[in-house]
């Protein structure tokens, strides 16, 4: 539900921007105040909620996530909108750093990816049914309906989440201060690095391919809402592509798929002017962008062991200030005149800032390899000594 809270604004845009008679760009702006406020006050969240049992924090984040679908929807005006969102933005990060976190302390560590890959498939079913379901509400009940049914399903949630969730307890206490220089190694800068420019280049397109959809590749309505289901179920695929990969070889399949969304990106500046060529390209855009889910939180999970909760939270807000950054760099690049088309070349030349420091970790991370397998096959006397 956090997930389709999130993806279900894109398709709502032209609702909203017809009912508050707002330009696009301006109802645009709600892609990125949410995505800001994750950003900022995510982590702060999660810092607050650290020494709280994790299954008490997870009902009040809930809880609040409730509180806020029902403000969006009773909403008088924009600027209540606005805010509504923002609450409920405040519930994203550490909702799902809790849910990661939990879910891979119940796997074996060899399947990380894996665990990982099966709590991120909330997102992935957001996107297949949840975000083109509130998109089909809202074309013909209005945006509000949407999200009275968020709230209400949400609160049937929060019921499961009180009788269903009972966490194992971490053995140590977490530590603030531990949790906090953690954060600062070189391999967790990296990942963030690489996240907010790989979701940035996504988002540059996504928070516009409704109308990109409607008045460049020249889909219906409902046509539109079918290709964002069709966008899910590319992801749910991509989901478990990527836990896999997240198992096997995580810094050459993160190389591999991010040249992937590059090409895929600058493809869609051609594909979008027919049919069922944009079509196609939706359904592989979805793979991807679901694939690199699993292996960029394995790496930040690996980067940072000390701080797990932490980390996710963190890399939750890089994924938005990703968002935030793309939705605004696409927002500007309409408003200079641009077309609907010039969003995908745009967006993977942004894509494009992320390949460079993920090309280099990879080499760090072979090279570390290469050095570990000599010195196991070193049979010098000062090794055996050591």
């Amino acid at each position: 539900m956090v997930g389709t809270a999130e993806w279900v604004m894109v398709g709502l845009l032209p609702n909203l921007s017809a009912d508050l008679r707002l330009p696009l760009p301006a109802v645009g702006s709600l892609v990125t105040w949410y995505a800001l406020t994750v950003t900022v006050a995510g982590p702060l969240v999660s810092l607050l909620m650290l020494r709280v049992a994790r299954r008490k924090a997870l009902l009040a984040l809930v809880t609040v996530f409730v509180a806020g679908n029902v403000m969006a929807a009773l909403a008088g005006g924009f600027a209540m909108l606005v805010a509504a969102r923002m609450i409920i933005a405040l519930t994203h990060s550490t909702s799902f750093a809790l849910a990661l976190v939990i879910g891979v302390s119940m796997a074996p560590a060899m399947y990380r990816g894996r665990a990982i890959a099966v709590v991120a498939a909330g997102w992935n079913l957001a996107t297949v049914f949840g975000a083109p379901l509130g998109t089909w509400i809202g074309d013909h009940y209005g945006w509000r309906a949407t999200f009275w049914g968020i709230a209400v399903l949400s609160a049937l949630i929060l019921a499961a989440v009180a009788v269903l969730i009972r966490p194992p307890q971490p053995d140590t206490p977490p530590h603030l201060h531990s949790e906090v220089r953690a954060l600062l190694d070189r391999q967790v800068v990296t990942v963030l690095a690489i996240i907010i420019a790989a979701q940035a280049g996504l988002f540059t397109v996504y928070t516009y391919i409704t109308p990109l959809l409607g008045e460049v590749s020249g889909f219906a309505s409902p046509a539109v809402t079918m290709l964002l289901a069709v966008f899910g179920f590319g992801a749910l695929a991509g989901n478990i592509l990527g836990g896999r990969l997240a198992d096997r070889a995580p810094w050459g399949s993160l190389c591999a798929l991010l040249a992937v969304l590059v090409a895929v990106l600058a493809v869609f500046a051609i594909t979008s002017h027919v049919r069922w060529a944009a079509a196609a390209t939706v359904l592989v855009l979805g793979v991807i962008t679901a694939a690199l889910i699993p292996l960029l939180q394995e790496r930040a999970l690996v980067a940072a062991p000390a701080a797990p909760t932490l980390v996710t939270a963190i890399s939750a807000s890089a994924f938005n200030l990703g968002v935030a950054g793309g939705s605004k760099i696409g927002g500007e690049v309409l408003s200079t005149g641009f077309g609907l088309s010039d969003l995908a070349w745009i967006g993977a030349l942004v894509a494009l800032i992320a390949l460079p420091p993920a090309a280099h970790a990879a080499f760090l991370h072979r090279r570390a390899g290469l050095l570990v397998r000599i010195a196991d096959r070193d049979p010098s006397p000062s090794r055996t000594t050591c």
